[in-house]
């Protein structure tokens, strides 16, 4: 069994006893077993040293000193448990603590792609470091598969050796999701390692079975694959807990399945829940405002008829079991960690009160004053791909393979949805040598920016073709560095201003700053606090979709733009890749920054 914190059972036998005086007594509540599913009614808690000494009827264990909080006949029940997120982008680990804990949400456990994709195992140190004294607990995950493809996308940014010198640490517990699964099929050696180096080391294999068959899901249920949160379907999710997996419903900013995921509860009556998880993936900073955090996830699967107390089990002792914790939190009994929430409206799943570690620290909503969140210290992270020189117009110019013909055929990259794409072969004229994009057909151009300070640009359909240049550093793992536009100079200017603020996003028009979003962590994650981030990316968002961008989140699509997992062609460092039969269909010629190609 992990243990969190120390653990003084004498000081809470004499709690329990009546022998001492306990900290907080809670009162008049009515006590959510998520143990047996009831409701327990005419008993308070009783809490001491941070842990929850007694839950009964007596009352011998309120002193002179004892807090009483009176619930006025609210719901005590577990501080939530997030089992699976990405809590390394775009916010950073402070402003997320304060918006999360205030909506009930005490433990975590987050992925690290996007942080150790920009840094390395830098990235790691640095979310150890910044969360350590934080008061709500975070849980990491050992990064599986930075990048998807080494063998296309270069080296491995965190590779075993890597592992081997974290693997001691306490709050590390799984080896994260392993996005490209079929590696683990083709028994790839160097994935099958660190899936044996996990297991033999006691943590958890986070799986990714995006389009699994059948046999696929028994294969990697065998290697040693103890989830999946991809499941579209509640027959895909049925699927794979039959098959043995601990399965996780995904409702967030990524994807919002949870009509049709709920249907794994609603639709089969007598299922044994106790290995289904309500997990939002990842919350953009504007719904997490909306919405809160993963009091949203309760509040949803009970819109879709789940029954209260399922819900509240799926996100609190499910996700405590799954990882290992459920002697130390996810329930309300003796000798857990106080991490307690008292809910007026079970259905809303939105906390008045928040305990954490046996001290209040959120009331309605708000931190209470005395919660000391520390301010965040990067130390000056900057990506490992971070060029060193500044950008011209030329560098963002498409070669023809062979500069002597009249026209080329060239595999553009279209934008089906928010995270898919598709080719799309379109016949472009070449005019000195250099391809230029068809701007009345929606056409711009897509840019990667490697270490080296090379360009490698592609086109792309879909995105809005009035953008003069857009400049990013969010796209995924080590193809941090996306640009876009239809004038050279303009993404150039943006480039360049965007390589000044140390990450971020820049847009620009006509040669001018039309908007910026400064993401100087590790050049994805923001300084501000969740409210103000929020502000900045609608602006952002608003400023982009003026310029024909239909799409619903565009700064979501940038970043899977370089997502070598994700279906079916994609832009990385070396070139154009298709997803599907796994190799680069166009490779461009690279000019060094300020140089010629002729």
């Amino acid at each position: 069994m992990i243990k969190i914190s120390p653990h003084d059972p004498p000081s809470l036998i004499s709690i329990a006893c009546g022998r001492a005086p306990s900290d907080i007594y809670l009162a008049n509540g009515r006590i959510v077993n998520v143990l047996t599913g009831d409701i327990l009614h005419g008993r308070g808690v009783a809490i001491g040293n941070n842990r929850i000494a007694y839950v009964g009827p007596e009352t011998n264990m309120i002193g002179s000193k004892t807090k009483v909080i009176d619930c006025n006949n609210s719901y005590i029940l577990p501080g939530y448990v997030d089992s699976h997120c990405h809590a390394d982008y775009f916010y950073n680990p402070s402003a997320f603590t304060r918006h999360a804990l205030a909506t009930g949400t005490t433990t975590l456990l987050t992925e690290l792609t996007e942080i150790c994709g920009s840094v390395g195992p830098k990235g790691l140190d640095y979310m150890l470091s910044a969360t350590d004294k934080l008061p709500l607990k975070f849980f990491f995950s050992l990064p599986s598969s930075i990048p998807p493809l080494p063998e296309i996308e270069g080296y491995d940014y965190f590779p075993l050796s890597d592992m081997k010198r974290y693997v001691e640490n306490r709050r590390i517990l799984t080896l994260g999701e392993i996005t490209s699964w079929p590696r683990i099929t083709a028994m790839h050696h160097d994935i099958i390692d660190k899936i044996n180096f996990a297991i033999s080391n006691g943590l958890l294999v986070e799986g990714h079975l995006t389009g699994c068959k059948n046999y696929e899901i028994n294969a990697l249920a065998a290697a040693g694959i103890t989830s999946c949160h991809e499941s579209i379907t509640s027959g895909e999710a049925k699927e794979k807990l039959c098959l043995g997996l601990y399965v996780m419903l995904r409702h967030g900013s990524i994807r919002s399945d949870m009509e049709e995921l709920s249907r794994l509860v609603t639709g089969n009556p007598g299922i044994n829940t106790s290995r289904i998880i309500l997990i939002l993936d990842w919350m953009s900073p504007e719904d997490m405002v909306l919405h809160g955090y993963m009091n949203y996830l309760v509040k949803c699967a009970v819109d879709c008829g789940v029954e209260p107390i399922t819900a509240i089990q799926m996100v609190t002792i499910n996700p405590a079991t799954y990882l290992g914790l459920s002697g130390e939190i996810g329930s309300v009994s003796p000798g857990k960690i106080a991490d307690i929430l008292i809910v007026k409206e079970l259905e809303q799943g939105t906390p008045e009160v928040v305990i954490a570690h046996g001290k209040m620290v959120a009331c309605s909503g708000r931190l209470c004053n005395d919660v000391v969140i520390p301010e965040i210290s990067h130390q000056g992270l900057l990506p490992i791909n971070w060029p060193g020189n500044k950008f011209t117009a030329l560098n963002f110019q498409i070669y023809a393979p062979n500069e002597s013909e009249k026209f080329t055929i060239f595999p553009v990259i279209k934008v089906v949805n928010k995270t898919i794409t598709k080719r799309m072969d379109k016949q472009f004229e070449i005019q000195n040598g250099i391809i230029s994009p068809d701007h009345e057909k929606d056409i711009i151009k897509v840019s990667v920016i490697r270490a080296d300070g090379n360009v490698a640009s592609g086109l792309l359909h879909g995105f809005g073709g009035k953008i003069g240049g857009l400049a990013t550093s969010i796209g995924v793992c080590t193809n941090k560095l996306v640009i876009l536009g239809r004038d050279d100079v303009d993404m150039a200017v943006a480039t360049n201003r965007m390589l000044e603020l140390n990450g971020g996003v820049v847009l620009v028009k006509n040669g001018k700053i039309i908007s910026e979003l400064p993401f100087a962590i590790a050049g994805i994650q923001s300084y501000e606090d969740i409210e103000t981030l929020s502000g900045q990316m609608e602006e952002m968002k608003k400023a982009i979709k003026e310029m024909d961008c239909l799409l619903e989140d565009p700064l979501f699509t940038i970043h899977f733009l370089t997502m070598s997992g994700l279906p079916f062609i994609r832009i990385l460092q070396n070139g154009i890749f298709d997803v599907v039969n796994k190799k680069i269909i166009f490779e461009p010629y690279f000019i060094k920054s300020g140089s010629s190609p002729l």
